[in-house]
């Protein structure tokens, strides 16, 4: 993070980035606040070991590629667009995602590459680190003549 400041920058967003991208799990976590919460999909991630232990299992099955799109600051954090593509890398079904607790995933198919576009929104605490995680995605629309 950026030196003496409370804000995240657009250049720390970048370095977060990058490390996720490169399974930089420890450079990753040195931007979380130690009880930090990641929500998305209709369940949560709550504290580093849990993290872990969620990409370790996730990533055996997916590859997960962040691309940068947009950085918004506020005052109590900021919001990242992001285009995520997720490629299959093993089988998974919908019923081991549901049996780990993560309902709301949706298994890609092996070889299958999908994008998805996010708003992320990262809260902060008072020293600057990611408190709290909330992905928002959405289904675009639809052209006329549905292709």
């Amino acid at each position: 993070m950026t030196a003496g400041a409370l804000r995240f920058s657009e250049d720390d967003y970048h370095r977060y980035i990058h490390a996720f991208n490169t399974r930089d799990y420890a450079g990753l976590e040195r931007f979380f606040a130690e009880d930090f919460v990641l929500e998305n999909a209709g369940f949560a991630v709550r504290g580093k070991p849990a993290f872990r232990e969620f990409y370790a299992f996730f990533h055996a099955y997916c590859h997960e590629e962040v691309v940068f799109k947009g950085f918004y600051p506020g005052r109590d954090g900021f919001v990242a667009n992001v285009m995520i593509r997720f490629t299959g890398l093993q089988a998974l079904s919908q019923g081991v995602l549901d049996a780990k607790g993560y309902p709301g995933m949706t298994p890609i198919p092996v070889g299958a590459t999908v994008e998805v576009e996010f708003l992320i929104l990262y809260l902060l605490d008072g020293q600057g680190m990611i408190r709290h995680i909330k992905g928002a995605v959405w289904v675009p629309e639809v052209p006329a003549g549905g292709a």
